[in-house]
């Protein structure tokens, strides 16, 4: 088996609710490299608002945790991208420096604010994708309204939206609710890259290979090499991702009616 790739993760540290210092964040990569991971993109939080002068200072931070990373021999190669606030003009941001970028690449990664989903949600995908870049949205089993929200989820993916679930969902660390929307994303084909968005050694740490296990029971070892594997390093060398097979199960009329059953 190939080595992970992990395109979530707040490692870097001091720059957000992630690694709180440098020790901190470099035992997450040690942890990392036990859990099998080869790369880890660092994806500190960035809000458009926050200007090119925090684009800088990521860039900085990171140069200097890299080298870090190799003086402590950690066998992990990093890379630097950015978890974006969701508002309109992301676009631009992504345009203008490559910290907005997954690795410098097309690819952008996108977090939705908590509470009721903007009716301009499609539309401001839509214009990341015009712009040349590939939309990822993160943690969306997370998300309380799009969790319960089937119809959307699935518009949104038909529209060339990318999945990027949680491995900390699929093993419950979020709720039941998260927990359940995880499992049929992965299980259906409909979620595109696992990843630990992993923010500290205890409660959040950079751990993928007990969700990689349970992903390969619910939807076999192809499937796992694709979320862990395959689509992440596509992301880092800047290539297409593999779509999913969409499971039989996913077709089945009422299935999301039968998990908000058990949901509740």
């Amino acid at each position: 088996m190939d080595g992970f790739v992990d395109i979530h993760c707040h490692a870097l540290p001091g720059v957000d609710d992630g690694a709180d210092r440098l020790a901190t964040g470099l035992d997450m990569l040690r942890h990392a490299a036990d859990e099998g991971v080869d790369d880890v993109i660092l994806t500190p939080h960035y809000r458009a608002d926050d200007g090119l002068e925090r684009g800088q200072v990521l860039q900085q931070r990171f140069a200097e945790f890299a080298a870090a990373v190799t003086d402590a021999g950690i066998r992990v190669t990093v890379h630097l991208g950015a978890e974006l606030g969701f508002r309109f003009g992301l676009a631009g941001l992504a345009r203008t420096t490559a910290v907005a970028r997954l690795a410098g690449g097309p690819y952008v990664l996108v977090d939705l604010p908590p509470g009721p989903l903007s009716p301009g949600l499609e539309q401001a995908f839509f214009e990341i994708r015009t712009a040349g870049f590939r939309p990822v949205l993160a943690h969306p089993e997370r998300h309380r309204d799009l969790a319960g929200d089937p119809e959307r989820m699935e518009q949104l993916r038909a529209q060339d939206l990318l999945l990027q679930i949680n491995a900390g969902s699929l093993r419950g660390c979020f709720g039941r609710r998260a927990q359940v929307a995880a499992i049929h994303l992965a299980e259906s084909g409909q979620a595109d890259f696992v990843g630990s968005d992993g923010h500290d050694l205890e409660k959040r740490p950079v751990a993928l290979r007990s969700a990689y296990e349970q992903v390969v029971a619910l939807a076999g070892p192809d499937e796992a090499q694709r979320l862990f594997v395959h689509n992440p390093r596509r992301v880092l060398i800047g290539e297409p991702v593999e779509p999913g097979p969409r499971a039989e199960s996913a077709e089945r009329p009422g299935l999301w009616d039968r998990i908000r059953r058990r949901l509740h």
